[in-house]
């Protein structure tokens, strides 16, 4: 029994080496949705982990890919990472959105952080509106420029209180 704790302990290592070599080599990110809810959006992510980490994911849980999934949306202020697994993560974001006019605009901002943005495509960006009506984009390396109207009830009260 003895050996097999080790063998399995020297596979985590392994593991966590590779993938720490690596950098986001270990996470090959397929597509993004963003819907988008009054000033806030929740990005879902689906992506392909490579064997190793795959391997570690399933044994050990996702909180070794908490970090690198939120620094996919490193040029946002606020993200919270709500649920992860092999195959995709779901993040919220508050406050993406920046309230003007009865809208709410939210800017262009390139996956990854400033001052490490992502190096490569995201094969399908998809916004997904408070209608449900749905934008897709191709070949991107960041979100787009978007906005929705507000709510009419929604948008009455925040007029009223400008007042």
């Amino acid at each position: 029994m003895r050996p097999i704790a080790v063998l399995f302990a020297i596979l985590i290592v392994s593991a966590i080496s590779a993938c720490s070599a690596a950098g986001s080599e270990y996470i090959d990110i397929k597509d993004v949705t963003m819907r988008l809810d009054g000033p806030n959006a929740t990005f879902e992510l689906n992506y392909t982990l490579d064997t190793f980490t795959r391997f570690y994911v399933s044994a050990l849980g996702c909180r070794y890919l908490e970090p690198e999934l939120t620094s996919f949306l490193g040029s946002y202020r606020d993200v919270e990472l709500i649920k992860a697994d092999t195959e995709g993560a779901t993040m919220q974001v508050a406050g993406a959105g920046k309230y003007n006019s009865g809208y709410y605009l939210f800017d262009s901002m390139p996956f990854g952080s400033k001052e490490k943005p992502l190096n490569k495509t995201i094969l399908s960006f998809s916004v997904v509106y408070p209608s449900g009506r749905i934008r897709k984009f191709y070949n991107v390396t960041g979100t787009q420029n978007v906005f929705s109207q507000v709510a009419q009830q929604v948008k009455s009260a925040k007029e009223r209180s400008q007042s």
